[in-house]
């Protein structure tokens, strides 16, 4: 039982082989997810023919969206390290005739060779990644063509936002969230880490998303139950916390969001 004492989203779900798969749809039905993709195709400046890497493919929505825009004559390959989202991606694509691909793969060591891809697609992955996202970005720049162009999104922990509830002991929830994932704070750091690996003509854009009551519920549960039994919070504290936010909810008053960034970059050419 989480601490909330109730059997709803807030419920840590039990682990299963498609929940990864229902949450990712859930998180890309929010409506500041749909408003991304257009951002990001936009800087994408996907044509025919183009050959499109896309790391963390997921069940490969934008992979089939791309396959769309670059044609026959195209390529577009989706790559994620779970064998049970290209599962999906290749099922939920079969027999749709597009120039579309699944691999298992590592971002941190792409079994690709040099120059392969015009453009790369990152959207949501660098915050889990085992490892450093520096290495990903790298990676991205070997398998792309000079003059190719790579478009990233990621989250910045520190910066969601929730009202509803105790505002101090909010602050420690939030900060508690963003210290648990791998790379919280990636968004920010966007833009150095694109100029550090070699990327030139830089731009970055924030763009945030706003989390519904059932949503936020069901993102934020099994952290809060690990940070209990860490300690971090007593039993008290969080059901006190979440019976406001169900206050806040029932009167209209609950709000959160989480603030991301997009940033794009240019592979130059090889100096010499």
């Amino acid at each position: 039982m989480s601490v909330t004492g109730e059997t709803d989203l807030r419920e840590a779900p039990a682990p299963d082989p498609g929940f990864a798969i229902r949450f990712l749809d859930a998180g890309n039905a929010l409506r500041g997810i749909r408003a991304l993709k257009p951002v990001m195709l936009e800087l994408l400046a996907l044509r025919r023919g183009m050959h499109v890497l896309e790391l963390g493919c997921g069940a490969g929505d934008d992979v089939r969206a791309f396959g769309r825009r670059v044609g026959s004559a195209g390529r577009v390959l989706g790559i994620d390290e779970a064998p049970s989202m290209v599962e999906e991606a290749a099922r939920r694509s079969h027999g749709r005739n597009l120039p579309v691909e699944f691999q298992v793969g590592d971002a941190l060591a792409l079994d690709l060779p040099d120059a392969t891809f015009d453009r790369v697609r990152i959207e949501r992955l660098l915050m889990h990644v085992d490892g450093e996202p520096a290495t990903v970005l790298r990676e991205s720049a070997r398998v792309l063509r000079d003059g190719g162009r790579i478009v990233v999104f990621d989250f910045d922990w520190d910066a969601l936002v929730i009202e509803g509830a105790d505002r101090e002991l909010t602050r420690r929830i939030v900060r508690s969230y963003a210290d648990a994932i791998r790379n919280g704070s990636v968004g920010r750091a966007l833009p150095r880490l694109l100029n550090e690996a070699g990327f030139t003509s830089v731009s970055t854009v924030p763009h945030g998303v706003a989390i519904p009551y059932d949503f936020f519920g069901w993102l934020v549960s099994s952290h809060l139950d690990e940070a209990l039994a860490a300690g971090l919070f007593t039993p008290e504290e969080l059901i006190a916390w979440w019976d406001e936010l169900d206050r806040a909810h029932a009167a209209g008053g609950f709000f959160a969001a989480l603030l991301g960034f997009v940033a794009a970059g240019t592979k130059a050419p090889a100096a010499g």
